[in-house]
């Protein structure tokens, strides 16, 4: 099996946008992301509540690679689980794709 830092260097690799996903409200669905790859994977949150990472064979992940500040997350519970199945990028944020050529305002999705 594909060590997890492995995985994550070859998202980097798939799109520009990766990062900016799962770090701007997409980290909960990293996690879920990873819990397919890795079965035993285990959410932890940070204790500002407001981002995700994954533990796997104790080490955390986050779509950077492994969290240096790892005493900073602790193990997520049920119910700040059911607040973070509604986080998302895509319901929160754009991706500025250009800028008009003619009044320069930015293209987003």
């Amino acid at each position: 099996m594909i060590e997890p830092i492995d995985f994550i260097r070859a998202l980097w690799r798939s799109d520009r946008y990766i990062e900016t996903i799962y770090l701007n409200g997409g980290c909960y669905q990293f996690y879920i992301l990873l819990k397919t790859i890795y079965p035993t994977a285990e959410p932890y949150t940070s204790f500002d509540r407001n981002h995700i990472a994954t533990k796997i064979n104790n080490v955390l992940y986050d779509v950077t690679g492994d969290v240096d500040d790892s005493e900073w997350f602790e193990p997520l519970t049920k119910e700040q689980e059911e607040i973070c199945k509604k986080w998302s990028f895509s319901k929160n944020n754009s991706l500025i794709l250009a800028e008009c050529p003619v009044c320069e305002e930015p293209i987003t999705i």
